[in-house]
């Protein structure tokens, strides 16, 4: 009766052991469980917190936080156009000039063949960017009268015109074009040697962000 009662013992604190293990076993579920819960809802409400940020209006403001020649100046094509177009950062704007004897013949305001193959390349750069481009004609002091070109200001106006007609045919939308003919007023150099006077006659594009 004694070893009876003993085993009958034995078996009861087995069970209650059992017993307290399988609990311990389910706490601990319900507590792993609790966590999970917690940080989902944490990191749920994280991302309900966070602004919506507009893509574009993101892009838009990484663009304007760059350098004028970050945004547009792609070297792999002006690497071409060493000693052809000169490029020159003013404030907010770039300028790019091009000699009148690449893009025109004589005192004329017809593109030459070699005019054409630059604005070409140019125009891959600028019809894919937002600039606006003011086209400017100049000349040296020299006085022109013609049937054609009564004076410099009809010649620099007339080769702005053509070189604005010729990237619009490349793609470039009219609206973000302009030009204007200066003439002699806007001189680079001197105009009393004749390598001054041929830096002055030029063409430029003053590139400028939209406002």
């Amino acid at each position: 009766m004694l070893i009876e009662r003993r085993v009958a013992e034995s078996d009861g604190v087995s069970s209650a052991e059992g017993h307290e293990t399988w609990a311990l076993s389910y706490i601990d579920l319900l507590l792993l469980m609790v966590t999970l819960f917690v940080l989902l809802l944490s990191f749920q409400q994280k991302q309900v917190s966070e602004p919506v940020v507009d893509k574009e209006a993101q892009s838009k403001q990484d663009a304007s936080d760059l350098l004028p020649e970050q945004t547009f100046l792609d070297q792999s094509y002006l690497s071409g156009l060493k000693g052809k177009v000169s490029v020159v950062q003013e404030q907010n704007t770039i300028k790019l000039a091009m000699s009148d004897s690449i893009l025109f013949l004589p005192a004329d305001a017809a593109l030459s063949l070699s005019g054409e193959q630059i604005l070409d390349e140019l125009a891959v750069m600028l019809k894919h960017r937002p600039w606006h481009i003011l086209v400017e004609g100049h000349t040296d002091n020299q006085a022109i009268s013609t049937p054609r070109y009564l004076s410099n200001w009809e010649l620099s106006s007339a080769r702005a015109s053509s070189v604005t007609r010729y990237l619009i045919s490349k793609g470039i939308q009219p609206q973000r074009l302009s030009a204007i003919g200066y003439a002699d007023t806007r001189p680079l150099q001197s105009n009393q040697t004749e390598q001054g006077r041929r830096k002055n006659r030029r063409v430029a594009l003053v590139l400028r962000m939209p406002d």
